[in-house]
């Protein structure tokens, strides 16, 4: 049997690099192209940056990323969320989750920052990190304003600046210290929305549903049945089925068989396992098994979709 934990299908080493980006412990990028008006576009017509960008098939994210849309547009789909990215998008994933760029403009610049989810940033402040789960909770696209796109810019800059200093012996201090500054104005901007949304989903049933696609997310490689999520979350499972379908309009099985295939797709893809390993991945009790329940799902084999 194959662990979960071993899939790194994209993390930090994998990340197409430039001699203008900013490295720091081999924990943390900064991708500084924010000066120079061809960089990106340069990169995207780089075969190198094709699994990053333009993979047509998603990939799994091992770190914390953020990016901010300077020009252009980007349309991704992260987990079963699909994004545009704008001038003033920013957009924050962390890591587990599944990504996959459906279409990237040839003027896109972005501001790029990638680090470990348990490096630097903190949850000291308790109050941000549960404006910051409740946010990511449902969505993982904010609207800056350009003053708070300048602000941002800034910071990069000053970050950039100071760890390119060869003689600069406190460069972990610094470092530290802006991604607080980041991460404290990240929260800020946070909290309207997250009220706001509360206000307009506070049912209990949303609260429900909320937690269901929560034990989803962490549970979908190895439990697939209504009953494990109804007893995670101490119902039912007609119970479960019927907040479930009240809220989203669809059964609660179909979110969970989304779910899983969007995994599936990821590891198939990944290029490190054959079908078999990944059907042992996810739990199914033979590759036959696995088999019939992709095609039904995706209208292919695992293993036409693994070559297409």
């Amino acid at each position: 049997m194959i662990e979960k934990q071993n899939f790194n299908a994209l993390n930090l080493s994998t990340i197409p690099l430039d001699e203008r980006d900013c490295i720091f412990e081999d924990k943390f990028i900064l991708a500084c192209n924010f000066d120079e008006e061809n960089y990106l576009k340069d990169l995207a017509n780089d075969p190198n940056m094709v699994p990053f960008l333009s993979a047509p098939y998603p990939f799994k994210i091992q770190f914390s990323m953020v990016q901010l849309c300077l020009d252009g547009r980007m349309r991704v789909r992260v987990n079963l969320d699909e994004y545009e990215l704008h001038r003033n998008s920013l957009q924050i994933v962390t890591p587990g989750s599944i990504g996959e760029c459906l279409e990237i403009s040839d003027d896109y610049r972005t501001v790029f920052i990638a680090l470990p989810n348990d490096y630097i940033i903190t949850e000291e402040n308790s109050e941000g990190a549960l404006i910051v789960r409740k946010f990511l909770a449902r969505q993982s696209l904010l609207e800056l304003t350009d003053a708070q796109t300048a602000e941002f810019l800034s910071i990069c800059r000053a970050m950039r600046d100071k760890l390119r200093q060869p003689d600069f012996r406190f460069k972990h201090d610094i470092l530290k210290g802006y991604l607080q500054v980041l991460y404290g104005n990240i929260c800020q901007l946070m909290v309207p929305l997250v009220e706001a949304q509360e206000v307009r989903q506070g049912s209990r049933k949303k609260q429900i549903f909320d937690r269901f696609l929560e034990e989803l997310r962490q549970h979908c490689t190895m439990e697939r049945s209504v009953g494990f999520y109804a007893e995670r979350l101490c119902l039912t499972p007609k119970y479960l089925s019927q907040v479930v379908y009240a809220v989203s309009g669809r059964h609660a099985g179909e979110w969970i068989r989304d779910y899983v295939i969007l995994e599936a797709k990821a590891l198939l893809k990944s290029g490190q396992y054959t079908v078999q390993q990944v059907s042992d991945m996810l739990n199914f009790a033979n590759q036959s098994f696995f088999g019939v329940y992709f095609k039904k799902a995706v209208g292919c084999s695992p293993t036409a979709y693994k070559e297409m």
